[in-house]
């Protein structure tokens, strides 16, 4: 046998030592690499867990996001309608309006009366207050007039300005919410592809590591068959010993024993049972690719979510401003209407018609 030995080349001294252990040749299972498979499943298991806690970070950070961007376009509609409430308190007053002069509760203790008795200053010497025709204050009422639409004008500008600044403003607001929108996506997209970069990147280098220990063991398995398979057939050959019958090494102490210096290999019993550990390995990777894909689905599953809440965001943005112009349109239209009825009013009040009464007062009195 030591002859046998020293013939085969020391290429692998594991090898060599193992084949020498007899109770490592007896029991025939190679505790190392069954350590190795736990620590590549434990390192496996890890690898797993902490990609789901990237995905559950990621997901909370997009609930979060979609919280803070509700809270801010709530906050913006706030600010928007307590200015507008604010301009109306400090700017549309009611002693402010153009229809306060016609429609202020003392107006009649405010007017000055025709005339103050006989002495008024304001009539002249003669008898006849006021000739047919006359009318003193025209050019007075006239300028009055002039000023008080260009003060409705400025005011009317005024208004026009501040709610165009208003709507500007808010366009600028609402524009910036959509930038802010796009760039926490954008930034999402970026953090998601740095992730799936990072974890092909530590598969395909676990793969490669995994192909090139593969190759090495194949080598070596190769080797050491060639070396074995030379051993054998010069055993075979030249030695009795390997062609003695297998009953030999059945042990004389118990039929549970064998005798090593006899031991031809292993039993059908030890083969099936290396056979059902390679299936319960073939099994088992069978059921990592199942949760691979389950986990797959619900990453997909999480994207469609934080998309359609994206789109959601979007639809009740656009309401709230299709809401506004409605509302803008509608004032609008209130303020036409009710110019076309004050135009009415005043085309009625300031004709400066003579009345028949008039002409009937004169010779009426006994002075």
């Amino acid at each position: 046998m030591g002859r046998l030995v020293a013939q085969i080349p020391n290429e692998d001294p594991e090898r060599l030592k193992r084949v020498l252990d007899a109770k490592w040749r007896t029991i025939g299972v190679d505790k190392e690499a069954l350590e190795k498979q736990a620590q590549e499943r434990r390192d496996m298991e890890q690898a797993e867990k902490e990609r789901d806690e990237a995905f559950a970070r990621l997901t909370q950070y997009f609930n979060d996001q979609l919280t803070l961007m509700q809270q801010e376009a709530d906050q913006i509609r706030k600010a928007y309608n307590k200015d507008t409430e604010a301009f109306r308190q400090q700017q549309q007053l009611q002693h402010t309006r153009r229809e306060w002069d016609i429609n202020r509760p003392d107006a009649k203790q405010l007017d000055m009366p025709a005339r103050i008795g006989d002495d008024d200053a304001r009539l002249g010497p003669s008898s006849i207050q006021k000739f047919d025709g006359e009318d003193l204050t025209a050019g007075d009422r006239k300028k009055a007039q002039i000023e008080q639409c260009v003060d409705w004008w400025a005011e009317q500008t005024a208004i026009k300005e501040a709610l165009r600044a208003a709507e500007k403003e808010a366009e600028t607001a609402h524009a910036e919410l959509v930038k802010y929108q796009d760039m926490l996506q954008q930034a999402a997209k970026n953090e998601e592809d740095a992730v799936r970069r990072d974890l092909a990147r530590a598969t395909a280098d676990y793969n490669k590591r995994q192909a090139e220990e593969k190759k090495l063991r194949d080598i070596a398995a190769k080797q050491a068959e060639l070396a074995a398979n030379m051993a054998e057939m010069e055993a075979t050959i030249t030695s009795s010993f390997m062609t003695e019958d297998p009953n030999m090494a059945a042990s004389a102490m118990s039929p549970f024993r064998v005798r090593k210096d006899h031991y031809k290999g292993m039993t059908e019993t030890e083969k099936k049972a290396i056979l059902d550990a390679q299936l319960a390995q073939m099994e088992e990777k069978k059921a990592r690719r199942a949760q691979e894909q389950l986990e797959n689905m619900t990453y997909a599953r999480t994207q469609q979510d934080i998309q359609r809440a994206l789109q959601e965001q979007a639809q009740r943005v656009e309401e709230f401003k299709k809401a506004q112009l409605a509302r803008a349109t509608d004032i609008l239209k209130k303020q036409t209407a009710e110019k076309q009825e004050r135009d009415k009013y005043l085309s009625t009040l300031y004709r400066n018609a003579i009345a028949p009464e008039f002409f009937t007062q004169f010779g009426t009195s006994h002075r």
